[in-house]
């Protein structure tokens, strides 16, 4: 009778036997990381800030568009080719400089003929004078005659036939003179209507030159030497280059901010780290239903490179408020994404995400909105060091 045991009993009594041991040495193991863990690099040089808040201005933001104070669209009155265009996009022109001329061959000739009637209607104005002068003379010449034949016939001197046929000669002479003076005055008004027609022609042959309204820069053209220009047709925008406005738009609720008169500071997207102070020159009366926003336009100080179409933002002041604020150089950026390095429980450095705000408006500190809190550590120095799970160890 075989009394041994069967192999695959064996097998089960020989792991009873070493899981003991084997349960030893995975505990070994586990304690050997866990030891490892424990353990973070260290890092030295690392300056660790306690993040603080700090009082700064509590402020209403508004984006809005520069656009000049004075803005004026150069368009023909009247049909005609363009012949030349004289100036280019940008350039700039000071009041009644030329800014294009159109063909006038049309426009000279009707001038010339105003003239040739003007000067025929002066004509017929000197004949008429001359008419009058001759009638007013002959009347009163007659008139003189009419009052003798008078006295001669008070005394009996003349017949009544004679005193009639002077009578008759002086009707005559009257109606004479009054006819020539209605000749003179036709003539005048004659003078007149040509004289109107010349500076009507002059003003319309004024219609072929167009000319800056005032100075300033030349913002857009349309005009090219050949095309046909119609009345109506914008040509050119001129606008004053001396002063320019931002014009914002804000939050109906906040609206009471903008006052008329009070000071702005205002951040154009072309002027990199130039910030500008405005001031409110008008607010509209009412909100836009669409937008639930009102417009307001700030006056901007002269600077040469500020030009209308520049996207801009506005900052109205309405009190003060908590802000936590980090140095620029401790915020790391991960593509898209911004964060810090802080301090966890363990006084171990972790990169966490933080939401960032508006850069402080004098010094290289950034708002941090969410993602640190005031009291916490972090790392004001990482530069382009990896202390992400990393103890500072101070200075070496």
């Amino acid at each position: 009778m075989n009394l041994s045991p069967h192999p695959r009993t064996r097998v089960r009594l020989a792991l009873r036997l070493l899981a003991p041991g084997l349960a030893l040495l995975l505990a070994g193991c586990s304690r050997s990381e866990k030891t490892v863990q424990a353990a973070p690099e260290a890092v030295f040089g690392v300056e660790v800030r306690t993040a603080a808040l700090q009082t700064v201005a509590d402020e209403v933001q508004a984006p809005g568009t520069v656009v000049s104070t004075r803005t004026a669209e150069v368009a023909a009155r009247t049909m005609g080719t363009i012949e030349a265009v004289l100036v280019r996009e940008g350039q700039a022109v000071k009041a009644g400089e030329l800014l294009a001329r159109l063909d006038d061959r049309e426009l000279a000739a009707r001038g010339a003929a105003a003239k040739a009637a003007e000067a025929g209607a002066l004509a017929a104005r000197a004949e008429a004078a001359q008419g009058f002068a001759a009638a007013k003379a002959q009347a009163d010449v007659v008139e003189k005659t009419y009052e003798r034949f008078v006295y001669l016939r008070d005394q009996k001197s003349i017949s009544p036939q004679e005193f009639d046929e002077m009578e008759s000669r002086r009707r005559a002479a009257q109606a004479n003179l009054t006819a020539a003076s209605e000749r003179q005055k036709q003539t005048d008004a004659g003078v007149e209507r040509a004289r109107a027609e010349v500076k009507a022609a002059e003003t319309a042959s004024s219609y072929a030159r167009l000319v800056a309204p005032f100075t300033g820069i030349v913002a857009r053209r349309m005009a090219e030497p050949g095309s046909m220009a119609a009345p109506g047709a914008q040509l050119f925008v001129v606008e004053d280059s001396s002063r320019y406005q931002l014009r914002v738009q804000i939050e109906s609720s906040a609206a009471a901010v903008a006052r008329p008169g009070s000071a702005v500071r205002v951040r154009l997207d072309a002027l990199t780290g130039t910030e500008l102070e405005g001031r409110v020159a008008e607010v509209e009366g009412g909100a836009d239903p669409a937008s639930h926003t009102v417009a307001a336009r700030i006056d901007l100080p002269a600077n040469p490179a500020v030009r209308s179409g520049l996207f801009g933002r506005a900052w109205f002041r309405r009190g003060e408020r908590p802000a936590l604020f980090l140095p620029q150089a401790a915020v790391i950026h991960r593509g898209q994404l911004a964060g810090v390095y802080a301090l966890d429980s363990s006084g171990v450095l972790r990169w966490r995400i933080v939401t960032m705000g508006e850069p402080l408006a004098a010094g290289d500190s950034v708002e941090i909105l969410s993602g640190l809190g005031a009291g916490e550590k972090f790392a004001a120095n990482p530069a382009a060091r990896d202390l992400d799970g990393k103890r500072p160890g101070g200075t070496p």
